[in-house]
C-alpha cells in the first residue's frame, strides 16, 4: 500500500534529504509514497513529479480533547466485550483485521508482530461478540497523546455501534493511562463517527502518489 511506505516530509524540510529518501524507497519495487503534512510547496511538487507522483490524495488528521471524557458512553452492545490483545495472540488481532479490511492475511501479518503489540506504549484491542472478533483498532501513546490506528469492522458486522463502542473504550483507556490528546488519520467512512464524539479536524495530510 503507498500510504503504508512513506518518505515522510516536515515542513521544514532538506530538498536533498527527500530526494535521497526518496530515490532510495522507489528502488524497493513496493507502492509508496511522499507524505505531507498541510500544504505542498512548488519545489517539493516538482521533486515528487520527477517520480511519477503527481496524484495528491488527502486525508484529514482529527484531534480529539480528554475534556470531552464525560461525554463518552460506558456501555457496550450486547453480548460485546472489550480487552487488549497481548503479543502471545497476535494472531488473533491479525485475523480479525485482515476481515475488517478485506485484505490478505500475509499483509496483515506483517504488521501485527508480537514484539509491536508488546511494545512500550503500544495497546493493540479487539471488540468481541459472543467470541467473535467484530472490531479492531490500536492506540500508541506518545508522552500525553495518543494515536488512534488499525480501525476495522468486517462488511455484515457494521452498523451494530461495534467500532463506536470500541473507539469510546480506548480513548477511556488511553486518558486513565495518562492521555490528554487523541490524533486519528481518518477515511470518509470513520471520519463522521469520530466528529460525533467530539473531535475535530486541525490538519490535513497530503499523500504524493502516482497518478
Amino acid at each position: 500500500m503507498s500510504t503504508l511506505n512513506v518518505v515522510y516530509v516536515e515542513p521544514e524540510r532538506i530538498l536533498a534529504e527527500v530526494d535521497e529518501f526518496a530515490g532510495e524507497l522507489s528502488a524497493k519495487g513496493v507502492p509508496w509514497s511522499i507524505q505531507v503534512r498541510g500544504e505542498v510547496d512548488p519545489e517539493l511538487r516538482n521533486l515528487a513529479a520527477g517520480y511519477g507522483m503527481t496524484s495528491a490524495e488527502a486525508s484529514p488528521l482529527l484531534l480529539w480533547d480528554a475534556e470531552l471524557l464525560p461525554t463518552l458512553s460506558t456501555g457496550l452492545p450486547l453480548g460485546a466485550q472489550v480487552r487488549r490483545v497481548p503479543g502471545a495472540e497476535w494472531e488473533v488481532l491479525a485475523a480479525a483485521m485482515a476481515a475488517g479490511f478485506g485484505a490478505p492475511r500475509a499483509v496483515v501479518d506483517q504488521l501485527i508482530q508480537p514484539a509491536l503489540l508488546d511494545a512500550p506504549g503500544v495497546t493493540g484491542y479487539v471488540l468481541e461478540v459472543n467470541g467473535e472478533s467484530v472490531a479492531t483498532g490500536h492506540n500508541i501513546r506518545i508522552g500525553d497523546h495518543v494515536l488512534m490506528l488499525g480501525g476495522s469492522v468486517p462488511a455484515q458486522h457494521r452498523g451494530n455501534g461495534y467500532y463506536r463502542a470500541l473507539v469510546a473504550a480506548r480513548l477511556r483507556e488511553a486518558v486513565a493511562d495518562g492521555a490528554h490528546y487523541a490524533i486519528s488519520e481518518n477515511s470518509p467512512m470513520s471520519r463522521p463517527l469520530f466528529e460525533s464524539l467530539g473531535a475535530r479536524q486541525f490538519e490535513t495530510l497530503i499523500h504524493l502518489t502516482a497518478s
